[in-house]
């Protein structure tokens, strides 16, 4: 072989080597491009994940700290049954406590099979159960006898108040609805 074939040959594959080396940074550099982004975006999940979960221990502290202590007073307030007869007990102590009498109670037929709520109306996003009785009294045991229903231990509204004049004072007839947790 001549020289000058030799060169050309030597050329060629010097060529066929730097194209070959070229072709092969290229795919390189792409591959490691798309590893990056790859390697980019997975970071950037698990710092959002991280982030969330930050924020829900934060949340579950003050959960903790500020609702926790006060859930037996939630479910006291807004009991899940009707309890009847914890509110009728409560009814006819203020009633007594006051000097009147109660008179008659009446409440609305279950619906259905008996049930924590197969009594109650729908008031809302909470279910109610409409108490009606009648308690006989003169207009100053009405007052106390009102507020002192107001400050009972659950959710309670007086929907309806009749006054009727009987010799020697009135006779009082309530609606009221006792609130519960649908």
């Amino acid at each position: 072989m001549k020289p000058k074939q030799f060169f050309f040959v030597a050329l060629g594959a010097l060529v066929v080597v730097a194209a070959a080396g070229g072709a092969g940074y290229y795919y390189a550099l792409k591959y490691v491009r798309t590893q990056s982004n790859t390697l980019a975006t997975q970071l950037a999940e698990q710092k959002a994940a991280d982030d969330q979960i930050e924020t829900l221990e934060r949340l579950n502290v003050q959960y903790n700290k500020e609702i926790t202590p006060i859930l037996g007073m939630i479910d006291q307030s807004l009991p899940r049954d009707k309890k009847q007869t914890e509110i009728l007990a409560q009814i006819e102590r203020i009633a007594a406590g006051n000097g009147m009498s109660l008179i008659g109670v009446t409440m609305p037929a279950p619906s259905g099979l008996p049930s924590s709520v197969s009594q109650t109306v729908k008031a809302g996003n909470v279910s109610a159960l409409p108490v009606t009785f009648k308690i006989d009294g003169s207009y100053s045991q009405l007052e106390t006898f009102t507020s002192q229903l107001e400050d009972l231990n659950r959710f309670t509204n007086i929907t309806t108040l009749t006054v009727n004049r009987k010799d020697g004072g009135a006779e009082y007839a309530f609606t009221l609805n006792a609130y519960i947790k649908p």
